[in-house]
């Protein structure tokens, strides 16, 4: 078979990605933020919260409050500022401990510090330094990616903060500026996307295959999400934290919000899908490359299946985790449930997690026969894609078999479907079987000098080309 189809159909690939790219591109130089896009606030600025550390901690019993479920009880703290004006200073200040985790000797705080008409000062707690927890926690995060992944780990951590990138210098900064937010969510999904996969996974026709089918379908699913978020009458305004972003941001459009994080939301679980399909192809057709489009693309879908299955219940409890507490306090009401259905603050999560269930459920089976169509096209001598699910072609030679399992001859003919020496779960071939009738028949006794299958075993078999 010669390469030229294979090479021609990852061009037309490329160009296809290429005009994709491009379109991003001028989406992106469009909708960037010409000005600052943070609104000016009136009155004095803010301070810094001051760093500072408790040496001391004396806990002051107090009256409980059975209503409330308040313990009224109070923690006399002496800390030591490690910035602000102050620094180095020691002061002593008195904090509730109603919602508050223990507080030890050592704890990092982070206080409030403010001047009352007369001039003096006072610091109040306000939240706790989690600064050197996350680096920890972060650190172990990169040991453990590179650790197991190695180079192909750092080329995803270099995506990973790509993607940070993109969402911070751009995303958030066009939406506050005004644009819209599906578009800008939108245009720097599918930037992120092509950037990322082809850093982590090498330009090759996996990848490519890939993007292609995961921008189809991303943009199917953007479609489903207008569709039935316009349907379901979806405001935005169930969310506290989108309502104070409204008065922050004049004219934000809440509903544009929620279209917004269910497309960033779905290009997570859709390009690791995707590549994962198309890695399955390629892998199932290395190990056997005389397979047809049909019984790869067959093979490939009895995989994608179980992703279908696994991400799917993935994505439902990603959505249920976060919305455990409102789950909670629905749970403590007398609403009847369909009512509590009907509200539209389950309402968004549920269309969240459909649109973006059916957004999978179409990326499978498209980005299967594509990667399927370009795979079948390789010629016998193209090495395996890089970045592919690697199986190593067996070396001849005797077999372990399992209990119970004959081994049966060499055969002269042609490997198995499922590569010579590999076997893919889920298929049989001629060979598979003969290996049921053998089974079978484990306790005859073979006739002599012959295989079981009427050719002699002295015979000498024909050199492989």
């Amino acid at each position: 078979m010669s390469s030229e189809p294979a090479d021609r159909m990852h061009r037309r690939l490329i160009v296809v990605v290429g005009l994709l790219l491009l379109a991003t591109v001028a989406g992106m130089v469009a909708l960037w933020p010409t000005t600052d896009p943070v609104p000016d606030v009136d009155g004095a600025p803010v301070e810094d919260l001051v760093d500072a550390e408790v040496l001391a901690v004396e806990v002051v019993e107090g009256e409980a409050v059975p209503e409330s479920g308040f313990s009224g009880d109070t923690a006399e703290l002496t800390v030591l500022l490690h910035d602000g004006p102050d620094a180095g200073a020691t002061v002593e200040l008195s904090t509730g401990l109603d919602g508050l985790p223990d507080i030890e000797p050592g704890d990092r705080v982070a206080l409030d510090r403010t001047v009352d008409a007369d001039g003096e000062e006072h610091y109040y707690l306000t939240d706790f330094q989690r600064l050197p927890t996350l680096a920890w926690l972060l650190a172990l995060f990169v040991v453990a990616v590179l650790a197991v992944s190695r180079w192909q780990g750092l080329r995803s951590l270099l995506g990973l903060a790509l993607s940070l990138a993109v969402v911070v210098q751009f995303i958030v900064p066009a939406i506050v500026a005004g644009s819209n937010p599906p578009l800008v969510a939108l245009v720097g999904a599918v930037a992120v996307m092509i950037v990322t996969l082809y850093l982590t996974h090498g330009v090759n026709e996996m990848t490519t295959s890939a993007i292609v089918g995961t921008a189809v379908a991303l943009t199917l699913t953007v479609a489903l999400a207008l569709l039935f978020v316009d349907r379901g009458k979806i405001t935005g305004y169930a969310s506290d934290e989108a309502v104070f972003a409204r008065f922050a941001i004049e004219g934000l459009d809440l509903q544009g919000l929620v279209l917004a994080g269910l497309i960033i939301a779905a290009l997570g679980v859709l390009d690791d899908v995707t590549v994962s399909q198309a890695s399955t192809v390629f892998a199932l057709h290395d190990t056997d490359r005389g397979l047809r489009w049909p019984e790869l693309f067959a093979r490939a879908m009895r995989v994608g299946r179980d992703h279908i299955a696994s991400v799917v219940n993935t994505l439902f409890l990603a959505y249920t985790g976060a919305s455990i507490a409102l789950i909670l306090l629905f749970s403590t009401g007398e609403l009847p449930p369909l009512e509590i259905l009907n509200s539209e603050v389950l309402a968004e999560e549920i269309v969240k997690t459909m649109v973006g269930s059916l957004g999978l459920i179409m990326a499978v089976p498209l980005t299967t026969a594509l990667a399927a169509a370009v795979a079948v096209r390789r010629p016998l001598s193209a090495p395996p894609v890089r970045g592919a699910h690697q199986h190593p072609p067996a070396r001849p030679g005797p077999v372990a078999a399992e209990p119970g399992v004959p081994i049966l001859p060499a055969t002269t003919g042609h490997p198995p479907a499922g590569g010579e020496g590999e076997h893919v779960q889920g298929s049989q071939g001629p060979d598979d079987e003969r290996n049921e009738a053998a089974g079978s028949a484990a306790e005859r006794p073979p006739r002599s000098g012959r295989d079981g299958r009427g050719g002699s075993v002295d015979d000498d078999p024909p050199e492989r080309a």
